[in-house]
This record gives structure tokens, C-alpha cells and sequence, in this order.
């Protein structure tokens, strides 16, 4: 058998894995449309938990570097740090949330500002393209505003926007699994070299 038949065998085989991924992220595209703010919820406490569990290993990994001699101050500090990050997203899952939101819009506010400028800058080269700049620095920085304005919002497009990404995802791997299995089936079928 040849490497390319190899590789057939396995993509015949297994196609079915891909058909199954594609088809877990259309539901969950679905549910997080359907359903944004349970998905928030169970977001924040699945971080949560990875950040608990980082700690822990963090500060395991602490004693560890201890007893051979090595320096573990660090380990000590990023584990409490990890827990304790871990439990402000599991009690306060929103606020975590509203402050990447706000983050979000500081820095779409500064790109407006750095937008806006650069298009004023260069009005007077010719061909510059100055007022796509001009564009974009608006556009940023409205999106900035309604995100400082209306923090939720960005919260709910966020969710949406991931959900949405989730189900195009999902149908390019369940059709795509149906590609590999037929080029699985031929390649296994083909005459060896």
C-alpha cells in the first residue's frame, strides 16, 4: 500500500469525523442564536473553570519548581492571579463581559481618531485615498460610541456574530466530509503506481 493509499484509507474511514464537527457547530451556532444570553452564561463558566484549574496546576507546578531548586515565585503569582480572575468571570460573568465590550469600543475610538486624522493629513495628496480613511475613522468611532452607549448590545452581536460563524463552519465541514470520503474512495480504488 502506498502512502497515498494510506491516506485515502484514512480520509474513507474517517470522513464521518468532520461530518460530525460540522454538524455540533450548526447546533451550537443555533443555540447561541437562540438562546445569547445562557451562552454568555455558560461561557463564563466554562473560562471560569479552565482559569480555576490553570491556577491550581499553576501553583502545583510551583512546589514542583520548588523542590528542584528552581525559582517559583512566578508560578505562585500567576496561579493566584488565574483563580482569582476565575472567580470575578464566575460571580460577576456580565461585568467581565461589559469591560471587553468597553475595551472594544476605547479602541475602535482611537482608530476613529487615527482614521480621521490620517484622512485630514493626506486630503491634499492627490490619490492618496484619503477619504477612505476619513470612512473609516467615522464608522469606527460611531461603532465605539454605540458600544459605550449601549455595552449589552455589543455583548448580544458578539454572541450573534460567533453563533453565526459557528453554523457557516459547521455546513463547510459536513460538506466537505462528503468531498474527502469521496476522494478517499478513489484513491483506495485507483491502481497502485
Amino acid at each position: 500500500m502506498t502512502s497515498v493509499q494510506g491516506i485515502g484509507t484514512v480520509a474513507a474511514k474517517f470522513w464521518w469525523v468532520l461530518l460530525v464537527r460540522g454538524i455540533l457547530l450548526i447546533v451550537l451556532g443555533i443555540m447561541m442564536i437562540a438562546w445569547p444570553s445562557a451562552t454568555v452564561t455558560v461561557f463564563a463558566v466554562l473560562f471560569a473553570a479552565f482559569l480555576f484549574v490553570d491556577g491550581v496546576l499553576e501553583i502545583v507546578q510551583g512546589f514542583q519548581d520548588r523542590k528542584v531548586g528552581q525559582p517559583s515565585a512566578g508560578n505562585f503569582i500567576l496561579g493566584a492571579l488565574a483563580i482569582i480572575f476565575g472567580l470575578v468571570v464566575l460571580f460577576w460573568p456580565r461585568g467581565v463581559l461589559t469591560a471587553i465590550v468597553i475595551l472594544i469600543a476605547i479602541w475602535a475610538i482611537l482608530a476613529a481618531v487615527a482614521g480621521i486624522s490620517a484622512g485630514i493629513r493626506l486630503r491634499k495628496v492627490a490619490g492618496s485615498g484619503w477619504g477612505w480613511f476619513l470612512a473609516f475613522g467615522i464608522l469606527a468611532g460611531l461603532f465605539g460610541i454605540a458600544l459605550i452607549v449601549n455595552p449589552s448590545a455589543g455583548i448580544s452581536t458578539l454572541v450573534w456574530l460567533v453563533g453565526f460563524w459557528a453554523i457557516l463552519t459547521g455546513i463547510m465541514l459536513a460538506a466537505f466530509s462528503f468531498v474527502i470520503r469521496k476522494v478517499g474512495n478513489t484513491i483506495i480504488d485507483a491502481p497502485a503506481a
